[in-house]
């Protein structure tokens, strides 16, 4: 007998990003719309009313100075013309390579030696000395935003630990957020 059943696999589990919360923004508020979906722990700034993200790429290899790309975990939603900063130093994007399952191979000259697992951030322009990021850290995400969903209710936390091996933030972010702590 044949009773329309269908199998959707189940979706991949949500890695653990957050350990405490103890301060967050009442009401939550509004994030832009994105073109990627935006993991929760993912630092946000002010931008015309909104919020927008700040982009963390987490390094799934270790990075020497002289290479001339860099392999980035899958979704951190990289597009040519990004700058990728690591510390004061930001450096453009000229391509992006999304054909590996587990990773974006992205062309970039760092020119300093970065290890495995270290999250980048998303700067303002490219520098030498003084990258900044692209927007001042406000708040972190207090969950997943979807990508072409429109701008998004999330809740926006400023006070927390938070997991460094799965928390999508730099360290050089996290310290301009005073009560964000990796942990």
């Amino acid at each position: 007998m044949d009773v329309n059943f269908s199998f959707t696999d189940a979706e991949k589990a949500e890695p653990i990003r957050i350990e405490q919360v103890f301060a967050e923004k009442p009401g939550g508020g509004l994030v832009e719309n994105a073109s990627y979906d935006i993991p929760s722990t993912t630092a946000v700034g002010e931008k015309n009313g909104l919020y927008a993200p700040i982009k963390a790429y987490r390094l799934v290899a270790a990075v020497a100075v002289a290479d001339t790309s860099i392999k980035i975990e899958k979704g951190s939603g990289v597009a040519v013309g990004d700058v990728i900063a690591t510390g004061k130093k930001g450096v453009a994007c000229t391509a992006v390579d999304e054909s590996d399952n587990d990773y974006d191979l992205v062309t970039v000259t760092l020119g300093v030696a970065v290890a495995n697992g270290k999250v980048l951030y998303q700067a303002k322009a490219a520098s030498a000395d003084s990258a900044e990021p692209i927007y001042k850290p406000k708040y972190v995400t207090g969950k997943r935003v979807p990508a072409g969903k429109g701008d998004f209710p999330v809740r926006l936390i400023n006070g927390a630990n938070l997991r460094k091996e799965t928390a999508c933030i730099a360290d050089e972010i996290a310290e301009m957020l005073p009560l964000i702590t990796l942990v």
